[in-house]
This record gives structure tokens, C-alpha cells and sequence, in this order.
């Protein structure tokens, strides 16, 4: 792993994103406001939207990032201490799991229709 890269959240994109979220709420007693959302590419943009659910109090306190860090990876199993603000959700090294991203569905498609066309070809030869 590149040294100066971030340690990823872990994330896979096959629905373990959706109870990440979850176990944040749970844990802090809110909700956050999916209009957010579309810009959550790092730990540290899911945390400023915890921040503005939170009282200021608690979003300013000491350990809160570390909660939320805990909440965070509490689906991944990542150690919550090596997550910073610009840690990606997504982790690019499992990007087959759970096929998230439609592209590389597509492409698993593709692969299987012209598997199953050679082997219709080599049969009826």
C-alpha cells in the first residue's frame, strides 16, 4: 500500500455502506441528511454531515471523531484508528465484491455472454 494514501473505510459499495450509516446514526441518536450524500467520497465528508445533525457541543467534542470512526468501520473491520477525514469509503482493492458498480457488472456480462457464445460455436461444431 502507497504509504502516503489513506487507509480506506473499506467499504464495498454491495449495501455494507447502507449499515455504516445506520450503526452512525444509531450510535449518535440522529439522522443525517441524505442530501448530502452524492458528496460522500471520504470518512471526512460523512463526518461534517454528522457534525451538522449534532448539537455543537458533542460535535466539537474530543472524541467524537473517534465514535464515529468506530461507527464507521464497525461493517469492514477496519481498525477505526487508522481512518483519517481523507480516508475513501470505497475501497478500490475488493472492487469486485458484491459487484456495487454497474460498469463492472456490465463487464462480467460481457465476459459470460461471449464464454457462453464459444462454448454454443464449439458445440454445434
Amino acid at each position: 500500500m502507497d504509504e502516503n494514501k489513506p487507509a480506506s473505510v473499506g467499504l464495498g459499495g454491495d449495501g455494507d455502506e447502507i449499515a455504516a450509516i445506520d450503526e452512525i446514526e444509531m450510535t449518535f441518536g440522529v439522522t443525517l441528511d441524505y442530501a448530502d450524500a452524492p458528496t460522500w467520497q471520504t470518512a471526512g465528508d460523512v463526518f461534517r454531515s454528522l457534525q451538522n445533525s449534532l448539537p455543537a457541543d458533542v460535535a466539537l467534542a474530543p472524541d467524537t471523531w473517534d465514535r464515529f470512526a468506530t461507527a464507521l468501520t464497525h461493517e469492514t473491520g477496519v481498525d477505526p484508528a487508522t481512518i483519517t477525514p481523507d480516508s475513501p469509503l470505497l475501497d478500490e482493492a475488493i472492487s469486485w465484491r458484491g459487484l456495487g458498480n454497474l460498469s463492472r457488472m456490465m463487464a462480467v456480462l460481457l465476459i459470460g455472454g461471449a464464454a457462453i457464445l464459444v462454448l454454443l460455436v464449439l458445440a454445434l461444431r
